[in-house]
């Protein structure tokens, strides 16, 4: 059994990429010739170029659990704006993102939808190079409901069965973790950024793989929508793991992100139970401390 750690990777600008061949051209739109969009429509072109090179670096391609290029452009032109206009993300480290197989893990912390997860995908389609499609990993209650279900399969996401994460790995993908589970949507505003305890399933897919790991902290979602309450009733109600009241309702309140990506794990050996308990609680700790770090660089919630 094995562990390795690099150099935790600094901070980089945002800085614009040029792919090596243009993406598909989408359908000309009347809202193009209006004045005032040239902006929106530039920013549509990027994001369409990148996630052609994304899914390029991919074999076999996504498509086969449900992703569709021409949604996913739409959906993450609308993450893109919330990504650099409203909550104005920050990336630290996403520049050493190892290619071909990865598997990021991060901190949980959207009471509501899970703009948490959104601005980690887009940042890596953004901000990385070469751009990722990172694929989320959804806990499968939430796959099933009708409108957030298909939207996420539309973007990348899957359902978040070890099988599905291995067979995305071993076709060259990247993918998201929230090793905290729904638990995490629980956690009462006075423990923010106090992480639970990981499952292990993640650690078994690595493993297994061979993928390195990234920890992931993200600075910020706690505080989009603090947690009043979270009824059973409620959540029986409307067929979720849990249904957070917050006093935004679904609207998020516009704080900075701030994303820290630090140096990937490398683990090798048996999937022994042991073993595996300390290297969850090894990544466990880079995460926190990630958290530790990105909560005291931090001047102000909203700035």
């Amino acid at each position: 059994m094995m562990s390795g750690r690099e150099p935790a990777p600094e901070a980089s600008p945002h800085s614009p990429w040029v792919p090596g061949a243009p993406g598909p051209a989408g359908p000309r739109r009347w809202w193009r010739r209006l004045p005032g969009l040239r902006r929106l429509v530039g920013l549509e072109a990027v994001v369409r170029a990148r996630l052609a090179a994304a899914c390029a670096l991919e074999h076999p391609p996504p498509e086969r659990f449900g992703f569709r290029f021409e949604a996913a452009t739409r959906l993450f032109l609308v993450t893109s704006l919330m990504h650099r206009r409203y909550f104005r993300v920050e990336c630290h480290g996403v520049e050493a993102l190892p290619r071909g197989p990865v598997m990021l893990v991060a901190n949980h912390g959207s009471h509501v939808l899970s703009w948490d997860g959104a601005m980690i995908l887009t940042a890596c389609l953004l901000d990385a190079d070469p751009p990722r499609l990172v694929h989320g990993m959804a806990e499968h209650r939430l796959m099933e409901l009708p409108i957030i279900g298909r939207a996420a399969r539309r973007i990348g996401a899957v359902d978040g069965r070890r099988d599905t994460c291995a067979d995305l790995l071993r076709a060259g993908g990247a993918v998201l973790t929230f090793p905290e589970g729904v638990k995490a949507l629980r956690r009462p505003f006075r423990e923010r950024y106090r992480l639970l305890e990981f499952g292990h399933g993640f650690m078994h897919v690595a493993l297994r793989t061979g993928a390195p790991i990234v920890p992931v902290a993200v600075i910020g979602p706690e505080e989009e929508a603090p947690l009043l309450a979270n009824p059973a009733w409620l959540a029986r109600l409307v067929r979720t793991p849990v249904a957070p009241l917050t006093p935004t309702l679904v609207v998020p309140l516009p704080v900075k992100y701030r994303i820290h990506f630090g140096a990937p794990l490398r683990f090798r050996g048996p999937a022994a139970p042991d073993a595996v308990a300390r290297q969850v609680a090894e990544v466990r700790a880079a995460v926190q401390e990630l958290i530790r770090r990105g909560l005291r660089m931090r001047r102000h919630v909203f700035f």
